[in-house]
């Protein structure tokens, strides 16, 4: 399997869907207060049980990339990260 070419730094998008939206920004802010980040809500499942975040960082190269996808699947309200 080939490994993309990533040209770093790098502006990268994440999803992230968790159980409580409310808590999941407050955590989102909190695990990545060190980094530039924007994110809003995009929806909410049809039952309203989960609601996902579209989030945007610019990260310095691979190793930063995956230590923000650790964070934010690391935050307990958090079901997914893509």
């Amino acid at each position: 399997m080939v490994k993309p070419q990533i040209q770093y730094p790098c502006l990268w998008s994440y999803k992230v869907i968790g159980a409580d939206p409310d808590l999941v920004k407050e955590n989102i802010e909190i695990v990545l207060k060190h980094y530039e980040v924007a994110y809003h809500e995009a929806k909410q499942s049809r039952t309203g049980k989960y609601t996902s975040f579209h989030l945007s960082v610019q990260v310095q190269d691979e190793a930063e990339r995956n230590t923000i996808f650790d964070k934010l699947k690391n935050i307990p309200t958090v079901k997914v990260v893509l």
